[in-house]
């Protein structure tokens, strides 16, 4: 929105943020990993990596680009939608081969820049602040040229790059132009805004608008990112107070992060938590409170393996389909004595469900630990002997040790034996999947 004398937030360039930034993604990186590994080219293979290959609720983690633009394959996309005609290849994940290869790209971009100005975002994409890099290997298209093929060349990836003046346009530009077409690198700059920025369309493809917020901005007469960038800002900071502000000049393609500036997280923000996407719907309260108590005791693990200990219990459950009458999930918190305990942390979490749970099918469980502080002592409580908590808190040591001489199958609770259990099935998984 300009103001009374007609200027932008664009109207001033030397107010503007700017560096080179190249925001860079590994083009399909877990589809293309399997495809290099069995000899096919990643571009053509027709691939998908899917989670509990077996499974009728598996979901598709990675699509190969052929079968992304051929039969419309995408992440999320479950096993029962694959139909045999789409003569797909599936292929289970291995995690440690795609942690070996990014580890191989990762120092590949690393000797472009300082480890200051490089920021993995995910496994398969990294930011890197290349402003003090053009004397070594050129402008910001010749380095990020460079990249491509060293990468290319050393791993057989595909990468591609998005270039801007600061970290929101070059996730833009990778995003809406450079993953279209080779090259694979696209520029965006201010003054490119209003043909690029502006015309990113339904508003949550706008990155960081997902459908929630768009429908709040819906509901203010906000439909598309420009109409978002003329608002009044005023309005905006009223409605969603400071993130109005990061909505409106985003909208102007303006962003003032620092890659050097990383975020360190005071103790008391900090936070341990464990999730899962089950592999089909959980129905009944057993196989609800079953789940919720293993992931339960994986947070509390963590946090004596830390050796601290938490004030805040939550939850966060994810049902199996949104209905008119409620969203697609729910969250809940407590706050409770610190503890790290099993019992303790577990039993909350399962009261909190059993509190809010309205008997709907659950996709995804999540236990959060928060307020976390050093642990001192062994808090006591008047429920129990003293004895009674000494004997819980050398229990959990004693399984934590064995689990961590022998593995988490060497001692399992019962329940983890049910139905509703998935302990011991996850147990040799590096992140939820195979190695």
């Amino acid at each position: 929105m300009a103001n009374k004398e007609g200027k932008t937030p664009l109207s001033d360039p030397t107010a503007l943020p700017r560096r080179d930034f190249l925001c860079i993604d590994c083009k399909s990186f877990y589809a293309s990993t399997e495809a290099i590994k069995r000899g096919i080219d990643p571009l053509g293979a027709n691939m998908v990596v899917l989670s509990r290959e077996e499974n009728s609720g598996g979901l598709v983690l990675a699509a190969s680009p052929y079968s992304k633009e051929t039969y419309g394959v995408k992440l999320g996309t479950r096993r029962y939608e694959i139909k045999p005609q789409m003569n797909l290849t599936i292929v289970e994940p291995h995690m440690a081969d795609y942690i070996d290869r990014n580890m191989r790209i990762n120092h590949i971009y690393q000797q472009f820049t300082d480890r200051p100005h490089w920021f993995p975002y995910s496994i398969d994409e990294s930011f890197l602040d290349v402003s003090s890099s053009h004397k070594l290997f050129g402008d910001n298209d010749e380095i990020a040229a460079r990249i491509q093929h060293k990468v290319f060349t050393e791993t057989g990836i595909v990468t591609t790059v998005g270039i801007g003046p600061n970290p929101l346009l070059a996730k833009l530009a990778l995003d809406n132009a450079a993953k279209k077409k080779t090259p694979w690198r696209a520029e965006w700059d201010y003054a490119d805004v209003p043909a690029t920025v502006w015309k990113i369309a339904p508003l949550d493809d706008m990155w960081g608008i997902g459908s929630r917020l768009a429908k709040r901005l819906n509901a203010m007469g906000i439909y598309t990112v420009k109409e978002l960038a003329q608002a009044n800002l005023k309005m905006l900071e009223k409605e969603f107070g400071i993130l109005g502000d990061q909505l409106y000049y985003h909208a102007w393609g303006i962003d003032y992060s620092n890659l050097e500036h990383r975020y360190v997280p005071r103790n008391e923000n900090r936070g341990y938590g464990n999730s899962q996407v089950l592999m089909r719907d959980y129905t009944t309260f057993a196989d609800c409170a079953t789940i919720i108590r293993e992931i339960a005791h994986q947070v509390a693990a963590r946090l004596r393996c830390h050796q601290v200990q938490c004030e805040i219990i939550g939850i966060n459950i994810g049902y199996a389909e949104e209905s008119d009458q409620r969203r697609g999930f729910f969250s809940a918190q407590t706050r409770v004595t610190p503890t790290n305990l099993d019992d303790e942390i577990a039993t909350i979490a399962v009261y909190l469900f059993n509190k809010k749970w309205d008997g709907s099918p659950i996709r995804n469980v999540g236990v959060r630990c928060t307020r976390i502080s050093e642990q001192h002592s062994l808090q006591l409580n008047v429920f129990e002997t003293g004895q009674h908590t000494l004997d819980r808190a050398q229990l959990d040591r004693v399984i934590d040790n064995i689990q961590i001489r022998f593995g988490v199958k060497a001692l399992v609770r019962a329940s983890s034996k049910t139905k509703g259990g998935t302990a011991i099935d996850r147990a040799d998984l590096i992140g939820g999947h195979h190695a």
